[in-house]
């Protein structure tokens, strides 16, 4: 379908060429030459039915100019000789003034720049270019908001106009790969794709705990259609906020990831560490790369021991405090507009601040497993291929110590690997006693 594209794009650049020395603003109807049709459910198809969406248009016409900007930057991976003829007409003296474009130090040819959109497009009709400018061109457009294209202004003009635009990383994996774009974790971007093995059987935890979490999986089957409603959509920001809390190892991240799972849709664990930033403005910076790159991608963000970045603010006595207070604000606006699923993860829920809790629509409490609980997640562990000995050692240590779900998942890995070390079937009940020893002498017990 991409050639059909192409040869559009072709045709087209040759037609408006034709009249590059001409000061006639009659030009010829673009219905001539409208873009071929994407079919659904495409890469292609699907950008474009976004683009309709977003800025109303309701015909093909309409989006010739960001059908022509996309060829345009995906020309030198699919299409180099598409911007011959720009090259051609500049050496031969035709149009320096009009067609705009760059030429590259690095790579041999024409870079079209939004000049160059504008009169293959537009052509000498004013109208029809002031309408381009304060549409397509805007910096609010879908193409450039979106950041399906990266625009290059040179700081010495600051002119959009004469800059060059390239195609952005996340749609050439979704345009040219056909594939999902799953960002590295780096300094730019300090957040990591989080998966589980696991399924929801496989989660043990209090009815009401399950409950509130179906509640999250409901507004995630539901969620376009939520935001399509207009009464919901006057009344409720699109997105969804959840404080998971609870003592580490209880299944906060588990549940994080089966949600994903569910609606398959990525999770990326924050990484707090490289966002909060002891120099003033710096925690907003990082922030905001996370919240841009995630805009628009249906990601589930999952901010993973947030009370240091989330946690109370403090009453203004030093600049400090004054600045450590703003972040709290920003953060408070960024969570609130952003339009996916955020989670933040921590340990005591009075550790958040009160200004947050209330924009949360489910806290859901995460608790250390009682008897009954520890007996179960025993028992799914060691019911396979590593079966106990003694049951009654499981059962007795289930009643008596109190450990989490992870807790308990160490004493089993402990466990496989020592019968695998010693050549056994059976997990023995030394060798059982052991990793239990193990996992309380991490917390200062014993047994």
């Amino acid at each position: 379908m991409i050639e059909a594209d192409i040869e559009w794009a072709k045709n087209l650049i040759n037609k408006r060429l034709e009249e590059l020395n001409s000061t006639n603003t009659g030009q010829w109807p673009l219905e001539d030459l409208l873009p071929p049709q994407w079919p659904p459910h495409t890469p292609f198809g699907d950008l474009f039915e976004l683009f309709r969406q977003e800025t109303g248009y309701d015909d093909a016409n309409a989006l010739i100019a960001e059908r022509l900007i996309i060829l345009f930057a995906l020309s030198p991976y699919l299409a180099p000789t598409l911007l011959e003829p720009f090259t051609k007409a500049l050496q031969s003296g035709q149009g320096l003034d009009t067609l705009g474009g760059v030429q590259s130090e690095t790579q041999f040819g024409f870079i079209p720049t939004l000049q160059t959109v504008l009169f293959i497009v537009a052509g000498h009709h004013i109208d029809s270019r002031k309408n381009l400018l304060t549409t397509v061109f805007s910096e609010f457009h879908p193409l450039w908001s979106m950041g399906v294209v990266d625009i290059h202004v040179d700081p010495r003009t600051n002119n959009r106009l004469l800059s060059p635009f390239a195609l952005n990383e996340e749609f050439y994996n979704v345009l040219i790969l056909n594939r999902s774009y799953r960002p590295q974790f780096s300094r730019t971007f300090p957040a990591q794709l989080v998966q589980t093995q696991e399924d929801w059987d496989d989660m043990v935890a209090p009815s009401d705990t399950r409950v509130a979490l179906e509640e999250i999986n409901i507004w995630l089957k539901e969620r376009e259609r939520l935001a399509q409603d207009e009464v919901i959509s006057r009344k409720a920001k699109r997105g969804y906020r959840a404080l998971f809390y609870g003592p580490s190892g209880t299944g906060k991240t588990m549940a994080a990831c089966l949600l994903g799972k569910e609606a398959s849709l990525p999770v990326y664990r924050v990484d707090l560490s490289m966002v909060v930033s002891k120099y003033i403005g710096e925690t907003e910076k990082n922030l905001s790369m996370i919240f841009e790159k995630a805009e628009n991608k249906e990601w589930i963000l999952f901010f993973d021991e947030a009370d240091a970045l989330f946690g109370k603010r403090t009453q203004v006595s030093t600049s400090n405090d004054r600045y450590a207070n703003q972040e709290v604000s920003y953060l408070l606006q960024r969570i609130e507009d952003f339009n996916g699923l955020v989670i933040l993860s921590s340990n005591f829920k009075a550790n958040i601040d009160g200004a947050f809790t209330r924009r949360f629509q489910s806290i859901i409490k995460f608790s250390m497993p009682n008897k009954t609980l520890r007996l179960e997640l025993f028992r799914r562990a060691f019911e396979k291929k590593y079966l106990l000995e003694d049951l009654t050692l499981m059962e007795n240590v289930a009643n008596k110590y109190e450990l989490s779900g992870a807790e308990i998942n160490n004493v089993f890995q402990y466990c496989a690997m020592m019968c695998l070390h010693k050549g056994e079937k059976k997990v023995s009940s030394e060798i059982f006693s052991q990793g239990v020893i193990k996992e309380l002498r991490k917390k200062g017990k014993t047994i």
